[in-house]
């Protein structure tokens, strides 16, 4: 995910993800971004074996600003192997 970070005080977001009954994150789930500062964030997800068909899934990873109120949804693909 990129995170962007534009007002002029270092944020914390939690991230979180919807869409597939089981699907965790797996990496961490509060990011601190500096003021300014546009940052790449690499996110692990898991899902238990057999919790989908094989395939195109599509969730939701919400991102949550905990020293503000701001909140954003964006839509992503989950692929599930065959």
């Amino acid at each position: 995910l990129q995170l962007m970070n534009a007002s002029e005080t270092v944020q914390q977001y939690r991230i979180s993800v919807q869409g597939l009954s089981g699907l965790t994150l797996a990496s961490e789930a509060v990011v601190s971004v500096e003021a300014t500062e546009t940052r790449w964030v690499p996110v692990t997800l898991q899902l238990p074996y057999e919790g989908a068909k094989p395939g195109s899934h599509e969730i939701h990873f919400e991102i949550e600003a905990l020293n503000s109120s701001g909140r954003v949804t964006e839509k992503s693909v989950f692929l599930v192997p065959r």
